[in-house]
């Protein structure tokens, strides 16, 4: 089951911020360097889940970076699918040997699936943001040294020798889809970079983009078809950000005092009750998550630096900044 998540890592300069919401670029999950090998039936569709010792096609976030499901559909006429073991799921195996990944030393890796592969991220809620969006990086793999093409087919039937890639984003509130990058009726070489002096095609990362909806919730989605090993995309440094605000009724609600502060910081509100309170470092990473039933919250096992803040009281929520001394 995918799990809906909000991240907020920003430093709050006045009342509103750029930050980034939700991302990752695949550095939590464990590295295998084997291939991955499909226990279920490939004549069928089904959710692929985590064989042990083999590379993870999918994780469940701990807090810090998106989490991601994988399934696999097959062909109209099914073939072996990935039951013979391909490389797919999180790597450090690079594009090429002199192309990196762009954000740390790991990736996730899609290639041979003799079917479609459709990798779906976690939830993203933007509630109280303005001007999201979604960036990430992708490359696309090419035959020996680039003179010749790589792909098959058009992509517009489901069948081996018809590659496709598509790269969107769900926007669950209004029953709607974005397009980041759908090959669908073209030569996937078509989006393959090329050498400009010689012509070659080249191992590249290109970044795609959406403009996403404010008080939505999204879903980003990965749609990979191919039929070879040398037919693979790689994906990095996912990110979705926008400007955060404070509802000026909502934060008038809440105190945080002394701060800075060292040990503790006391969180007032002007209504009674339980506040859940979150505290994320500048990384998104989620450090602190407690019901705080009196107004006292013990922070000394946070180490100096800033951090936000995230209080809910029942409808009310805002986020401040801490500084920790």
């Amino acid at each position: 089951m995918m799990k809906k998540i909000t991240f907020i890592a920003a430093l709050f300069a006045s009342v509103a911020s750029f930050a980034q919401i939700a991302g990752t670029s695949f550095e939590e999950p464990a590295i295998f360097t084997v291939q991955y090998v499909d226990t279920g039936d490939a004549n069928v569709a089904h959710d692929l889940v985590n064989n042990p010792d083999e590379p993870l096609v999918d994780y469940a976030s701990t807090g810090g970076e998106l989490g991601f499901n994988a399934r696999y559909v097959p062909y109209d006429t099914p073939s072996e699918g990935l039951t013979d073991g391909d490389f797919v799921g999180v790597t450090d195996f690079t594009p090429s040997a002199t192309v990196d990944y762009t954000d740390g030393t790991q990736g996730y890796q899609i290639s041979d699936a003799d079917g479609n592969f459709i990798l779906e991220f976690d939830t993203v809620d933007l509630t109280g943001t303005t001007t999201p969006g979604l960036s990430l990086d992708f490359a696309l793999a090419i035959n020996g040294d680039g003179t010749n093409g790589n792909y098959e087919g058009d992509g517009t039937v489901n069948e081996s020798g018809s590659d496709r890639l598509r790269i969107y984003v769900k926007d669950l509130t209004n029953g709607t889809e974005i397009d980041i990058l759908d090959s669908t009726g073209s030569d996937l070489d078509d989006f393959v970079p090329t050498d400009s002096g010689t012509g070659n095609y080249i191992v590249a990362w290109q970044t795609g983009t959406a403009a996403l909806l404010p008080n939505t919730t999204v879903q980003l989605v990965i749609e990979a078809r191919m039929n070879a090993g040398g037919e693979a995309f790689f994906f990095d440094n996912i990110q979705i950000s926008g400007t955060l605000g404070n509802n000026t009724a909502q934060d008038s609600q809440f105190a945080m005092y002394p701060n800075p502060a060292t040990t503790y910081v006391n969180i007032t509100s002007k209504v009674a009750g339980a506040k859940q309170v979150s505290i994320y470092d500048v990384l998104g990473k989620q450090v602190v998550n407690t019901t705080l039933i009196n107004d006292r919250l013990d922070i000394g096992a946070l180490d100096s630096g800033v951090y936000i803040v995230k209080i809910k009281q029942g409808n009310a929520t805002t986020t401040k900044k801490l500084v920790v001394r």
